[in-house]
């Protein structure tokens, strides 16, 4: 439960923070849009009076279009906008108006221009300045608009650490309450593995009585069909409330595992070994590629337990006269280790599946096989609690499944100093 609420609450964060930035964006582009739009706006009302604004005293002399487009202007418009003029006659310039700024002088206005027309646009920006070209060339105009830019990047700025705050502060809030949001999720599981814990100590007496009453029959009456097949499912539910136990009792555990020095390599031949007389039986080929005294820190019964269980599953599933590669490698920072048996692909199975309890991409094959769907599930939590991960990759020819382990002590973890 404590992952699920990390997961949760990371969803949260991230959720939170990309809301609160695409409005930061949102809002920044408005204003620049705004901006650029309010620009344009002035500069083709001065670039159309031939470079001056109209002020509203000479309101009278206006045609009927040039007063709606003055209606959002005041008085006070014409001396508080710092803008440049350059006009032109014959492709030569004819005067250069730089009365309403202090910051530009006429040479540097001249050049200005002679960039803006080699552009060939018609509007844009210059350093900090939007332009506009008339549309006979005779006329460009230049307006400042370095205090809008500034304020917006600071409205930006200042938005920016105000959504950051509030996602801290939202995130903070949410951690604390996600106890209270993963606590059903916490009390349904801790049920679930309640009641597979006291269903498999409850089974286990009755068919401990099946087993003897099967032995008793067998003794006085010897062995046949009916009392062998009784023996046998016995046999499979008992491995199955073993299997079910084993893999209730790793869920409960987090991050504290008892950890030692493991030498996988020895782990991986001994295994190896143990089955090469099931893969010899079945005609298949054992290619290893084990490197030696690879190491790592873990948890010893748990790793045996994970290789076991992808080994025992190659013998399984592999194809009749076919090949299981066995492969350990590490390096500084990871282990790795692989299991790959010979068999058919069907491009129509999700072989993630593969380690979802009780899964199977073909019922049949239960009875053929054996086992119960669960291995894969137990070795799936080991690689996780070893900080690792582990994945079935299909190809052409067989089925690999792909073990990647931290070669590293992690945090938090229990070192077994014996």
């Amino acid at each position: 439960m404590k992952k699920l609420r990390q997961k949760i609450v990371f969803a949260v964060f991230v959720s939170v923070l990309v809301v609160f930035m695409l409005t930061v964006l949102s809002v920044g582009a408005a204003i620049k849009f705004s901006t650029i739009s309010r620009s344009d706006n002035i500069t083709e009302f001065i670039a159309d009076n031939g470079g001056k604004l109209p002020i509203k005293k000479n309101y009278d002399k206006l045609s009927e279009s040039e007063k709606i487009r003055l209606y959002e202007f005041d008085e006070e418009t014409p001396y508080r906008l710092r803008y440049f003029v350059v006009n032109y006659s014959s492709g030569k310039v004819e005067s250069v108006n730089v009365e309403h700024i202090a910051a530009v002088d006429e040479s540097t206005a001249e050049e200005f221009a002679e960039t803006v027309l080699m552009s060939g646009n018609k509007t844009g920006d210059c350093y900090d300045y939007r332009y506009r070209v008339s549309d006979d060339n005779t006329c460009v105009v230049f307006l400042d608009i370095s205090d809008e830019i500034e304020s917006s990047n600071y409205l930006v700025i200042i938005m920016c650490l105000v959504a950051l705050m509030f996602v801290a502060v939202i995130t903070v809030i949410f951690y604390f309450l996600s106890k209270r949001v993963v606590r059903p999720f916490e009390e349904n599981s801790r049920m679930q593995k309640q009641f597979i814990t006291d269903a498999s100590h409850e089974l286990k007496t009755p068919l401990a009585i099946i087993s003897a009453n099967a032995e008793v029959l067998a003794y006085k009456d010897g062995e046949n069909e009916w009392i062998n097949n009784i023996t046998t499912q016995v046999g499979r539910i008992g491995e199955l409330i073993n299997e079910l136990l084993t893999l209730n009792r790793l869920e409960e555990i987090e991050d504290n595992i008892d950890i030692e020095e493991v030498n996988l390599s020895e782990i991986i031949t001994k295994a190896a070994d143990d089955f090469a007389e099931v893969f010899k039986g079945k005609g298949v080929s054992l290619i290893r590629n084990i490197d030696q005294d690879v190491t790592l820190n873990g948890n010893k019964s748990q790793l045996e337990r994970l290789v076991s269980v992808l080994v025992e599953n190659a013998s399984k599933y592999v194809s009749e006269s076919g090949e299981v590669k066995i492969t350990l490698k590490q390096d500084s920072k990871h282990t790795k280790f692989s299991v790959f048996n010979s068999c058919e692909i069907d491009k129509n199975v999700d072989y993630s599946h593969l380690f979802d309890r009780f899964y199977r991409p073909d019922a049949s094959r239960t009875s053929k096989t054996g086992g119960h769907g669960i291995g894969l599930s137990i070795a799936k939590r080991i690689a996780m609690l070893h900080n690792g991960k582990i994945e079935a990759v299909p190809s052409g020819d067989g089925l690999s499944f792909n073990v990647v382990l931290s070669s590293k002590l992690r945090a938090g973890k229990k070192q077994n100093k014996s």
